[in-house]
């Protein structure tokens, strides 16, 4: 809309704008004066109560109520008063935002509505009547916003080498500011040094529960550590929001033997364990006495359990042979290095027992002779288990003495083993009667079969001879 006129002969040209418009009609509406000449105080109008203030979530809407009495032919606007801005004249809404109206009924109530309340709509709003002096009542809207993390600003998943340190960031917004507390996903507690967490001390503050701030520090890392993390960020505004980050902690492989001696019998079905730790995930497989890898058919099984970094190895071998007599070895190999375990086989012979359920007396070396009988493997662990806990009797040590013991493998150190010495023969078996008899260890002693008629023919003539020549025998 363009304006002309002269002055002085001059002529100019001039834009009005719509805010032109609106603060004229403003001006018209609030600033004229009244053609009322004159009123009692107590006739002016007068707010019934004040506009509160209020909280409202991001998105909601929101309503700030405004009830005037005895308005006469004065006018009510609605003021943003952080921005300025006019929101309402009476009944017109002068703003051109959409989301912003007003409710009026009897002259009386002057309600302004927010709708999908947004974060810039927070602030202080006026009611206010145009009166001289004008009155005004002010309430402030607050918008809560629930916590939101920033991907851009916090850790994504992450891989380190054992024995390094780590920092986790997590960043969130909102409002209010956000808490951010730190947790495992597992509910394990969270080592912040595994160096001295590790060393037996009393000091707990190196192992927590929780870790609150946005950052997570983690000194000499070790595998205990590896898994995911949780960033939890809160506000008191529902709903809070979580943040998995997973910590990957590279090692080469370790392996661990339960068992590093096992005997069998030929024909005899036998497990032989190993363990191993890696990451990244390592390659496992077992070898047989002659190196070869060993692939599952009908005598050989291997099973593999996995968990997490741990690897669980089996081998069932249905029926052992000869060639089965040896070492074999459960190797585990990843990018980082490659480890093995030894699990020495060993032959012993099948338990043996007459119809009459006598069990004979046998040499230690196992002899060919008729009858000779091992010891079962349980039995020898048995014995070996009496005398390495001090509680044998006299005796063992000439069993013991030829025997090896194996050692657990330090899960620190290399992944090899020391096996007993070669040519191991079994312990002598002990002189039982009846098959629920237990054995008893002894040295190894010529082979003797003892029976009950054996004992009442050797023994009825001694009995006889000093029955009838009593004082030859007293």
């Amino acid at each position: 809309m363009e304006g002309r006129g002269s002055s002085t002969g001059a002529s100019y040209v001039r834009l009005v704008t719509r805010s032109d418009v609106v603060w004229a009609a403003l001006a018209l509406v609030l600033f004229t004066p009244l053609t009322v000449v004159s009123e009692d105080k107590d006739e002016l109008p007068r707010f019934i109560e004040d506009v509160p203030n209020i909280t409202v979530t991001v998105g909601r809407d929101a309503l700030l109520p405004c009830t005037v009495e005895q308005l006469k032919g004065y006018k009510v606007a609605w003021v943003q008063v952080d921005t300025q801005t006019i929101l309402t004249i009476h009944k017109q809404v002068i703003t051109r935002n959409p989301r912003i109206a007003l409710l009026h009924n009897d002259h009386r109530s002057w309600h302004l509505e927010l709708k999908n309340v947004r974060e810039k709509d927070r602030g202080w709003y006026m009611c206010q009547v145009n009166t001289d002096p004008m009155r005004s009542k002010q309430g402030y809207v607050d918008v809560v916003v629930p916590p939101d993390i920033i991907d851009r600003e916090s850790s994504g998943d992450l891989t380190i080498r054992e024995g390094q340190d780590v920092t986790l960031t997590c960043r969130a917004k909102g409002h209010p500011t956000p808490s951010i507390v730190w947790r495992r996903e597992d509910n394990q507690d969270i080592v912040l040094d595994s160096d001295k967490a590790d060393s037996g001390g009393t000091d707990t503050a190196h192992t927590v529960k929780s870790v609150e701030g946005e950052t997570l520090v983690m000194k000499r890392v070790s595998r205990l550590q590896m898994g995911s993390y949780l960033c939890i960020a809160s506000n008191g505004i529902p709903p809070s929001i979580s943040k998995r980050t997973q910590l990957r902690v590279q090692f080469p492989p370790v392996a661990w033997v339960p068992q590093q001696l096992e005997g069998a019998y030929i024909g005899q079905e036998l497990t032989i364990e190993c363990h191993t730790e890696a990451f990244p995930k390592s390659i496992n497989f077992w070898t047989n006495t002659n190196g070869d890898m060993v692939v599952s058919d009908e005598r050989y099984e291997p099973i593999v359990t996995e968990t997490s970094y741990k690897v669980y190895m089996k081998l069932r071998i249905r029926r052992v042979e000869k060639k089965d007599v040896g070492t074999f070895r459960c190797i585990a190999k990843n990018s980082l290095g490659e480890t093995d375990g030894a699990i020495r086989i060993y032959e012993i012979e099948p338990p043996k027992s007459h119809s009459n359920g006598v069990f004979e007396m046998v040499e230690a070396d196992g002899g060919s002779g008729e009858g000779s009988t091992p010891v079962p493997q349980n039995h020898l662990n048995k014995e070996l288990k009496k005398y390495e806990d001090g509680r044998h009797p006299k005796g063992i040590n000439d069993v013991t003495d030829a025997y090896q013991h194996p050692k657990n493998y330090d899960s620190k150190g290399p992944g090899h083993h020391t096996n007993p010495q070669r040519g191991l023969q079994q312990p002598s078996f002990g002189l039982s009667f009846g098959q629920s008899s237990a054995a008893r260890p002894a040295s190894p002693t010529p082979r003797l079969t003892l029976t009950a008629s054996f004992l009442t023919a050797a023994l009825l003539p001694l009995w006889l001879s000093c029955f009838l020549a009593a004082p030859l025998c007293w």
